[in-house]
């Protein structure tokens, strides 16, 4: 893996970009650049622009491709995902689901169940990591498969949810 530019070296990158003196200076500049970029999409790729749970970005959202990693799974890709909140249940807990069709390519099981969620990853969309999600997998009539991963946000405090406990004299 290779080290990422320094600030010093991107000082002197944009300091000597109009006055080289040899060509190998300016392909070492190029390789420099392009492996930094590398670097960063690499990055975004593996889900990096995500973020612990209870920190994601507001829904609904959709967007063209999604990717979701189980730890017993893998890599599991979705098309037209739908993140949505859904209403907090009887306890007072949110849930947020994200809902996309599986791709006929993909031979994978059906999951189903309490899996165990390393990143997902939606552009445009903060998504939570490390944390552990209920899957269903369901199956339409021309054998599309439709898989929906639900887990829990943020429980809002005692005082939030039912007011005051507390009376003031």
């Amino acid at each position: 893996m290779t080290v990422r530019l320094t600030p010093e070296r991107l000082t002197e990158i944009r300091a000597g970009q109009h006055s080289y003196r040899t060509t190998e200076q300016l392909d070492r500049d190029i390789r420099d650049l392009l492996a930094e970029r590398e670097q960063l999409l690499a990055e975004v790729a593996r889900g990096k622009d995500t973020a612990s749970c209870g920190e994601s970005t507001p829904a609904p959202h959709r967007a063209g491709h999604a990717e979701v990693r189980f730890t017993a799974y893998g890599l599991v890709p979705l098309i037209g995902p739908v993140v949505e909140d859904l209403e907090p249940d009887y306890y007072g807990h949110v849930h947020r689901q994200l809902g996309g069709w599986l791709p006929d390519t993909w031979s994978g099981e059906h999951l189903h169940g309490t899996e165990h969620m390393e990143f997902a990853h939606v552009p445009g969309l903060v998504m939570p990591t490390d944390t552990n999600v209920q899957v269903h997998t369901k199956t339409s009539r021309d054998g599309s498969r439709y898989m929906a991963i639900q887990w829990r946000r943020e429980r809002p405090s005692t005082a939030q949810h039912f007011g005051t406990l507390g009376r003031t004299a």
